[in-house]
């Protein structure tokens, strides 16, 4: 293929229209099964065995709500990764020689399983490490709402070769996320005011056999065109949806086809750690993270609350947080609700500790980077909020907090650390802790050879379990009901790890 042959939207755009793995235009199955999760990205386990990979299970659960709303962004890669190479993961040019269902007044979902999957496979792969890093480099540049810097990417990508995919959505978290295919660029275009520029679009929500009459026209009001004025003046209309023009609140960049489209790592793996690339997932009915400060006082939010709008992310450089960005969706259910929210963070080994304030009366606070997770869960009959600080998760020393400030609440921590020596994984949980406002930390240091859990002015009673994998099996020790001093803290010794059921263990 001709490095300067024009993507054509007839030819190389595909027959059908982009669906959601809603139940409606499944085929066989509309769960995103294990076996795709390991076809998607690299060194998964061969199954879905959450003792033998607990890394991989976690970054599961987020994985599976990738293409609940649509899969826009595996029809857009796919689509041009036929136009470059002629042919990609057994399928050949041009896209639209594949058919889909005709079903009036829709056209949605090709009827081929194998093409439904390969495309499934592309729009999970915007979550690789590769695809959250540039994501964070857009965020840490400012570039996430500049039309301005999209318009110039998207030329460098087409004189390159390195053809680029369009994200835009409107001013909400969430709310109309797409990802589109910028084929061609003009500045100052016939019929435009002078300093305008467009982008041609090509659209998987308007599939030329349905809809050519939207490929059409030369002048303002052309459908596929996208139209730029300044850096956050800029309009497109995706069917009903019409994308800001003008707000600061939306967002618009490009993301190069090479960065998404090979099978990559997804971003828990453990080997993470050379890119002190973290993740954060909080999941539960209603649950919101108010703020995620460092000791430093920056911050992500300007205020407190739950978080709807772009405007509310802080953009002072002397009080944002730099590094830390949260996902711009995530599918809805059916009463519109996000299953939870979902924050990248490149944090260095010295950077500061980071604390998030998480308003819910029952939800789930995980946190993965390079072999080592954290969890927290939460529970009362109320909803109130907590600060949960957790820091050194690339070190020796990991430690994480939690603080209830404004009720007494249960709380289970759980700390997990993989490919220690001797063993896959260990971990060490809390459970059943009645906090109140003084809070409690458990800290584990090294390979977990102690444990220690720090009360804060009154004795905290728990459960405590220690527990490892190794050799293909799973050993535990529980070690029943215990207690914190007023002063002081905890202590637990595991002697032997490699005999977890025999071995000495010293407390204190």
């Amino acid at each position: 293929m001709a490095i300067m042959t024009e993507f054509n939207p007839a030819q190389d755009g595909w027959a059908f229209q982009n669906w959601g793995e809603d139940g409606a235009y499944c085929i066989g199955s509309c769960d995103f099964s294990w076996e795709l999760y390991r076809e998607t990205y690299l060194g998964i386990n061969p199954s879905h065995d959450c003792m033998a990979a607990p890394l991989d299970c976690a970054f599961y659960e987020i994985f599976k709500s990738c293409a609940k709303q649509g899969n826009c962004g595996g029809l857009s890669t796919l689509a041009l990764a036929l136009f470059k190479y002629g042919g990609y993961m057994g399928f050949c040019s041009p896209a639209s020689f594949y058919k889909g269902r005709k079903n009036p007044p829709d056209w949605r979902c090709t009827d081929r399983e194998d093409l439904h999957r390969a495309i499934n496979i592309m729009q999970a792969r915007q979550f690789s490490a590769h695809g959250i890093e540039n994501f964070l480099d857009v965020v840490g540049a400012g570039y996430l709402n500049n039309a301005d810097v999209a318009f110039q990417r998207a030329k460098e990508l087409l004189g390159k070769g390195d053809y680029p995919l369009l994200s835009i959505a409107t001013d909400t978290f969430g709310d109309a996320a797409h990802t589109v295919i910028p084929f061609k660029v003009e500045e100052n275009p016939p019929g435009y005011p002078p300093g305008t520029r467009i982008m041609h679009i090509w659209d998987s929500n308007h599939p030329y056999d349905q809809a050519p009459a939207h490929y059409q026209g030369s002048g303002p009001g052309t459908a596929f065109h996208m139209v730029i004025r300044g850096p956050t003046d800029w309009s497109y209309r995706s069917g009903t949806t019409d994308y800001p023009s003008p707000t600061p609140d939306g967002w618009c960049f490009i993301v190069p086809m090479s960065v998404v489209l090979g099978k990559a790592r997804q971003p828990m793996a453990l080997d993470m750690v050379f890119d002190a690339l973290m993740t954060a997932f909080v999941t539960g009915p209603g649950a919101a993270v108010e703020q995620v400060s460092d000791d430093q006082r920056h911050r992500l939010y300007t205020s407190a609350g739950e978080h709807v709008l772009r405007s509310d992310l802080e953009t002072d450089p002397g009080r944002r947080l730099d590094g830390v960005a949260r996902w711009p969706w995530l599918a809805q259910n059916e009463q519109g609700e996000l299953p939870g929210e979902l924050y990248f963070m490149r944090r260095s080994l010295g950077e500061a500790n980071l604390e998030f304030t998480v308003r819910g009366s029952r939800y789930k606070v995980m946190t993965v980077t390079a072999g080592n997770l954290l969890e927290v869960e939460v529970e009362s009959a109320r909803p109130s909020a907590d600060a949960i600080r957790v820091s050194g998760l690339t070190t020796a020393e990991r430690l994480v907090e939690v603080r209830p400030l404004e009720r007494a609440r249960a709380v289970t921590l759980r700390q997990l650390r993989a490919g220690v020596e001797g063993a896959e994984w260990r971990s060490v949980e809390v459970r059943n802790a009645r906090l109140g406002r003084e809070g409690l930390v458990l800290r584990a240091p090294g390979d977990l050879e102690a444990v220690e859990v720090h009360g804060a002015g009154k004795a905290v009673r728990f459960d405590l379990e220690l527990a490892q994998r190794r050799e293909g099996q799973v050993q535990r020790r529980s070690l029943g009901r215990l207690s914190t001093v007023r002063q002081g803290a905890f202590r637990v010794e595991p002697r032997d790890w490699r005999d977890l059921e025999k071995g000495e263990i010293r407390t204190g």
